[in-house]
């Protein structure tokens, strides 16, 4: 029993021991852990650019037959690919109301000030939690983008 009770002892106390080890305790090993969080942000921003170029590009070319059926009265392409068109738009604002709702700014603030208040795992988590968020994003984007390349075909073929 009494090797049972010291094997316990010294086990409970390992895992204590190991515990904080789990914890950014100082802004080295904070900026250690949030590294590879930092750099997916920056691989995923850069998939993130080109989309929205083309997605500019297609909204451009949207907005100018819209604005010229608007002033004229006629559209360039024809009516089944405009309403289309115009279904895959709604789509997008749909898509766009979604990824509004979430609020990087605040919890870029919040690790900010936790890391100046060195709370450093409460930043660590921010920080996952922006990741989170820009994967979110990301995969919002590539859907958007599905759909202004779609829109795209309907008014080259209209």
């Amino acid at each position: 029993m009494k090797k049972f009770r010291t094997l316990f002892t010294a086990s409970l106390c390992a895992c204590l021991m190991s515990f904080p080890a789990f914890a950014a305790e100082t802004k080295a090993e904070y900026k250690e852990a949030v590294a590879p969080i930092k750099a997916e942000m920056k691989e995923l921003e850069a998939q993130m650019k080109p989309m929205r170029e083309e997605n500019k590009e297609t909204a451009a070319r949207y907005k100018a037959v819209r604005l010229t059926k608007k002033e004229n009265g006629s559209l360039n392409i024809s009516k089944d690919a405009w309403k289309e068109a115009k279904q895959l738009h709604s789509k997008i604002v749909e898509i766009r109301k979604d990824m509004k709702k979430i609020n990087a700014k605040e919890l870029r603030q919040e690790t900010k000030t936790a890391v100046k208040e060195k709370n450093f795992d409460a930043a660590i988590d921010n920080m996952e939690q922006l990741l989170e968020n820009k994967r979110t994003r990301c995969e919002s984007l590539t859907e958007i983008n599905k759909l202004w390349e779609e829109i795209d075909k309907l008014l080259d073929e209209g």
